[in-house]
């Protein structure tokens, strides 16, 4: 698949310092508990956010090879997990249409003392063909688990000293995935670094500039010149909470230069549970990406759940409300998001004293895990679109009421546009379809077929029958839009 863009007027185990603070910070701040407030949950604040004014952030979408503005959505999936094909299929009725694969750089042979494990490599190749056959593209995402030194600062110095030839090892792994995948249309791209860190020195501007970005443009030269087609993922340097100008609401190193290259993605991640800082955040990745003219995708996004929040009803009111405010404040902007982890309860992080934090939306302790974790999984399967043609002005969900509303401007040349609506979960006995101010349908349980309720115009009745419903991915689909390109607004309610 091509793709191309167009401008338009943690850290895991050192992993989530900025996150592992604010779970501190949590406990030492005063909170806003009540489930009713709009706040809930969020630690109290004396940040001030200035909205930005319109058009005074570029936004910059992802668009597809035929000129459609893609919204990628989905799961980051864990090695050595037996996902099966049944697995793939939850993931889309719950509104993917990616994966990331999460891929430690020693499985892969890319770490010095290490080598390529052909069953992992097997593994991969499997979670790309069941992605494929569900209908899913593929990123592939470099992390550095499981390697030796295990601690988080002196593996960076190694990269960013090329101790060992550290670089050359990893770019030599990646070279071997470029090449196992060039020919594979579905795998969309390779997250190239996973949250890098700075090494033992706190000099980040200097890191970033001389180290981070230019071995990141380095591989991303070696992989286009052998997949030209697919995309770059590039992260800015993760800071933490101690080195970060404003404690917890500055995780990363803004750049202050461009990448500079083409067919890349910004793909910095947010887990964040103070909802006044959420919209203040993201504005500011949207400019970092707007430095290389360059798309925006939360590479992860989402804070963990901890030990005593299942069961909890308050902490799952908490949780359930601050995923509300950051799903609707990241749609509105129409970027893309992947939430950790497609998995159960074995992936748990040791916090101390018995406590422990985890990324796994099902609760349960099977590998790809059962039971949901549904205060946040509802919240992540909700209405979004998934390809649009046009281009995307507004779209959020009022959870309250489970009404869904997209603005956008429409361009019939462009053809298919695809909405997930998690029919089952959200609207048991039937939705209601408006598509501009003339053509209101009706779809209802147990057929394919939607029921005209009411259509001003000719062109109204058209667009009826450019309408399909798929339920096994839960997916609308308008084949294409009738009459000329124009603004208008789809609404979705029960």
């Amino acid at each position: 698949m091509k793709i191309s863009s167009l401008t338009f007027p943690s850290l895991k185990s050192s992993l989530c310092l900025s996150l592992l603070g604010a779970t501190t910070a949590f406990a030492q701040a005063p909170l806003h508990l009540d489930p009713l407030a709009p706040n809930v949950g969020v630690e109290a604040s004396d940040v001030a956010y200035v909205p930005a004014k319109p058009g005074e952030i570029p936004n910059i979408p992802l668009l597809d090879e035929n000129g459609r503005q893609l919204i990628p959505g989905g799961f980051v999936v864990l090695e050595k997990v037996p996902y099966t094909t049944e697995d793939y299929k939850r993931m889309v009725r719950m509104g993917a249409n990616f994966q990331v694969i999460r891929m430690p750089v020693g499985m892969i042979g890319g770490w010095p003392g290490t080598e390529e494990d052909p069953a992992i490599l097997k593994q991969f190749d499997d979670y790309v063909r069941m992605g494929k056959e569900a209908g899913l593209q593929t990123i592939f995402k470099m992390v550095f688990y499981g390697i030796q030194p295990h601690v988080e600062n002196k593996k960076w110095e190694m990269i960013w000293s090329n101790t060992e030839g550290t670089q050359d090892k990893i770019l030599a792994g990646w070279t071997r995935i470029w090449e196992r995948y060039k020919d594979e249309p579905t795998v969309f791209g390779y997250d190239l670094l996973n949250e890098p860190a700075r090494g033992m020195t706190n000099d980040y501007e200097r890191i970033q500039a001389e180290q981070n970005f230019p071995f990141q443009r380095r591989m991303t030269d070696a992989m286009h010149a052998i997949s030209p087609e697919k995309w770059a993922l590039f992260q800015p340097l993760l800071r933490k909470p101690e080195d970060q100008p404003t404690r917890h609401r500055d995780p990363v190193l803004p750049p202050t230069e461009s990448f500079d290259r083409d067919r890349v993605i910004y793909a910095p991640h947010i887990y964040q549970m103070d909802t006044s800082v959420i919209a203040m955040q993201l504005d500011n990745l949207q400019r970092q990406a707007a430095l290389s003219n360059a798309p925006l995708l939360l590479g992860e996004w989402g804070s963990p759940t901890l030990n005593n929040t299942d069961g909890n009803s308050k902490q799952e009111a908490r949780f359930t409300r601050v995923y509300e405010f950051t799903v609707n404040e990241i749609d509105k902007r129409g970027v893309g998001g992947i939430k950790p982890w497609f998995s159960g309860g074995p992936r748990h992080i040791p916090l101390g004293n018995d406590k422990w934090m985890t990324w796994a939306i099902f609760s349960d302790e099977s590998p790809a895990g059962q039971v949901e974790r549904a205060y946040i999984t509802d919240v992540i399967a909700r209405p979004r679109p998934l390809v649009v043609a046009g281009r995307i002005q507004d779209f959020g969900n009022h959870f309250g009421t489970n009404t869904f509303e997209m603005t956008l401007q429409i361009d019939p040349a462009l053809g298919a546009t695809e909405i997930f609506i998690p029919m089952e979960r959200h609207y048991p006995d039937g939705f209601r379809l408006e598509i501009g101010p003339g053509l209101i349908l009706k779809k209802v349980p147990g057929s394919s077929r939607f029921l005209g309720m009411h259509a001003a115009s000719k062109a109204d009745s058209k667009q009826a029958k450019q309408i399909q419903w798929d339920d096994s991915a839960q997916r609308l689909t308008i084949q294409k839009w009738i009459g000329e390109a124009r603004t208008l607004t789809v609404k979705i309610r029960p």
